[in-house]
């Protein structure tokens, strides 16, 4: 390791004035807290027992008083005969304990108000003082090629070198020039060149230097079964993670949906109406439908209300009439169709026999009959035709047109919404930054002396809450960016292997707005008869956590991937 690669300290000695987290960090006016040992200009209360004829200079900020030890800063600091911790001897700061032989604790103060105590003082004495002890985590090891077994940062062997280089530089008492000749300089850097040398070549990549006997093949071999230790645990513990998230998020049962947009349809045929239903609303300004035109139709095909028969020729005829019109302008065929007269019904059977599907459901000779045979079909038929008609008119240049106009208009809203939200970011960043300078400009009005603990939580009131309205555009702009176009393609939001997928269609309003497609199998081998499940508006909080589950499964699943592919 050469000498330039030891990067000097990013610590400054005088780090100015800060506003972090709503405290003011003054490394000149501040006062020092004995617990925290950060310069900040909050309140704070300060000893007042004699030691040696003189003021205990003791002080601890109104944060960690009160939550490692339970008292108020203001109330304490209006008495005349307050000892602060370290004079009561139960001062838990890392110093004091470790002056005790005992170890830090680290932050407890979460754990403490979780049992239910005020403080971690308390919390020390119920628990027992050597119960807790904080650790640095140690760094984690890789293997390398040659057998040598190195860090995975080389924070350690910095440190040692630059407490090597700071010992030598201590060892030498600061000169004055006229007393240094050109030898004595020369004979001081030999001894700085052999200590620095010596302590290079005593630690390699924050380890002792082993010699080349010492590198066995034993002590690779054994390095290489903790590297896959460690792997194998990190996979098993992955897996108990998905465990876990499985047993804990299940799906609510769902109600068998029977009931579209106030429509009584059979269980069989809900796939289909909501398939007809999620086309119109997508593809509805297209074809220049009315709202609530789509149900209307479905309500005929289905004969609820009266009639029915009436209906068909007021809205579903029509609507395939519609249909078959802008597929034969499409295939530059002139048609002249009229729900008066047959020709339509012939029409579509000339659609259906050039498109070669559903033939085992409609045979050729079906159209030859006249609108007699549409008349004896039953609802689930006449559905399959309007579906058919709807698919097929997906592939005409007016309906491919709309789509692009569509994604087009779509990405250029993204856009949009990505610039506002970044705005709203942007703003949100200064609003902070400006709210900090007014709670420094508070401090500064009082000439710096620091601000009571209720003025301090009236600015940062004031802070949070304009931060929170700039946080809230800032949302609104990133929910804009996020929204799809509907006419390009609608997607479940979960897909599982066994046949289960999660939907949010915008045809469907009812709450909690989630349907649940059963297929009865694999979408490799679908079942003809499919279910549709709604659930209920309480059971929305239930999906929503069900959902977020198997999100973190899938990246679970990655990761165990990533591993072991690596």
């Amino acid at each position: 390791m050469a000498l330039d690669d030891v990067k000097a300290s990013k610590r400054k000695s005088d780090p100015g004035v800060r506003v972090i987290g709503g405290r003011i960090y003054d490394s000149s006016n501040g006062r020092c807290c004995h617990q925290c040992r950060q310069k900040t200009m909050d309140f704070v209360a300060s000893c007042k027992a004699m030691k040696k004829e003189k003021q205990c200079p003791i002080s601890y900020c109104h944060k960690c008083l009160l939550n490692r030890y339970g008292e108020k800063a203001e109330e304490v600091g209006a008495l005349d005969d307050w000892r602060c911790p370290k004079c009561r001897g139960i001062c838990n700061c890392s110093f004091c304990r470790k002056k005790r032989g005992q170890s830090p604790t680290g932050i407890l103060t979460h754990k403490a108000k979780a049992s239910g105590l005020s403080s971690v003082s308390e919390l020390l004495e119920v628990e027992g003082h050597d119960t807790f002890s904080y650790q640095k985590k140690k760094p984690k090891l890789e293997n390398v090629s040659n057998g040598d077994v190195v860090a995975k940062n080389s924070n350690k062997a910095a440190g040692k070198i630059k407490k090597a280089l700071n010992k030598i530089k201590t060892d030498f008492p600061r000169a004055k020039p006229e007393d240094v000749s050109i030898e004595d300089v020369a004979k001081e850097n030999n001894k700085v060149t052999g200590k620095i040398k010596k302590a290079l070549n005593k630690t390699k990549n924050g380890f002792p230097k082993a010699k080349p006997e010492a590198a066995s093949v034993e002590a690779v071999a054994k390095e290489n079964n903790k590297a896959a230790g460690k792997i194998k645990k990190a996979k098993t513990t992955n897996k108990m993670k998905e465990e876990e998230i499985q047993i804990e998020a299940k799906l609510p049962n769902g109600i068998s949906l029977t009931n579209v947009s106030g429509i009584d349809i059979p269980t069989e045929e809900t796939g289909n109406v909501l398939q007809f239903l999620e086309f119109c609303s997508a593809f509805g300004k297209a074809l220049d439908l009315k709202q609530g035109h789509a149900k209307s139709i479905v309500a005929a095909v289905f004969g609820s209300g009266r009639n029915t028969r009436r209906q068909q020729y007021c809205s579903v005829i029509p609507m395939m009439i519609q249909l078959m019109e802008l597929i034969s302008h499409d295939r530059d065929m002139s048609l002249s169709l009229s729900a008066t007269d047959s020709t339509w019904f012939s029409s579509l059977g000339e659609c259906l026999l050039q498109s070669g599907v559903l033939s085992d459901v409609f045979p050729p000779e079906t159209f030859k009959s006249g609108v007699s045979e549409y008349k004896k079909m039953d609802a689930s038929a006449r559905l399959k035709l309007l579906n058919f008609l709807c698919d097929e008119s997906l592939s005409t240049l007016k309906m491919r047109n709309f789509i692009e106009n569509e994604s087009k208009e779509s990405d250029t809203k993204e856009r949009e919404a990505k610039e506002k939200a970044a705005a709203a970011k942007e703003k949100e960043k200064q609003l902070r930054q400006k709210m900090q300078g007014d709670l420094v400009k508070a401090h500064m009005e009082k000439n710096g002396a620091p601000l009571s603990i209720e003025e301090h939580h009236k600015v940062l009131a004031q802070i949070k809450a304009e931060a929170k309205e700039a946080y809230g555009e800032m949302l609104k702009a990133t929910s804009r960016k996020r929204q799809r176009c509907d006419a390009v393609r609608t997607d479940p939001i979960l897909l599982s292997d066994d046949g289960l997928a999660l939907w949010k269609l915008k045809c469907f309003e009812e709450e909690p707005k989630f349907l649940l497609q059963d297929v009865g199998g694999t979408f490799d081998d679908l079942s003809p008869h499919e279910k549709w499940l709604a659930f209920k508006p309480e059971q929305k909080q239930e999906i929503e956590k069900y959902i977020s589950a198997n999100r973190m499964k899938m990246m679970l699943a990655q990761k165990n991937a990533n591993v072991e592919i690596n």
